[in-house]
């Protein structure tokens, strides 16, 4: 017991000086995106982080790399909480689930019309639908089907069914 509170008094303290390897942010270059929404387009994948957040790519990788290297600052996935997949791009599911930027408490959707994502946050705010990537992951490793809520969009007007 001695040497582990040993052990954890020389970690604190190596962190404290700066000694142990750690990535630092410019909080004022941190781009956080709130909302995802990957849509398809003649094979082309367009993810939407929202204000100066783009990505294009054939997967949702290469489409989450496009949009880190383009945005004017530092993109930040730690705030994404909502997830939308829109037509065709919902084949991109596995990819998500994959993903370790993502928080696991990020819920995801199918998309109908043509959700964006400045658009879409104000309203998920306020109607969040039930299914979290840890849910999926969860039930993907017990080969059991879940059925992702659709947000819809007509004009601007978003709703959530199911």
């Amino acid at each position: 017991m001695k040497k582990l509170l040993l052990f954890a008094a020389a970690v604190a303290a190596a962190a404290l000086m700066g000694w142990l390897p750690a990535r630092q942010r410019d909080i004022g270059s941190l781009l956080p995106a709130e909302v995802l929404v990957l849509s398809e387009s003649n094979g082309v994948l367009t993810l939407d982080g929202g204000e100066k957040l783009q990505g294009q790519g054939r997967s949702w990788q290469e489409a989450m790399s496009d949009l880190q290297e383009t945005a004017p600052g530092e993109a930040f996935f730690g705030t994404t909480a909502h997830i939308i997949l829109v037509g065709d791009a919902a084949e991109q599911l596995e990819a998500v689930l994959d993903d370790r930027a993502l928080r696991p408490a990020a819920r995801v959707y199918l998309g109908m019309g043509s959700p964006k994502a400045d658009e879409a946050a104000p309203y998920l705010k306020t109607h969040q639908g039930a299914v979290t990537i840890q849910q999926l992951q969860a039930a993907w490793l017990e080969g059991e089907l879940i059925t992702l809520p659709r947000l819809t969009e007509r004009e601007g007007r978003y709703r959530l069914l199911g």
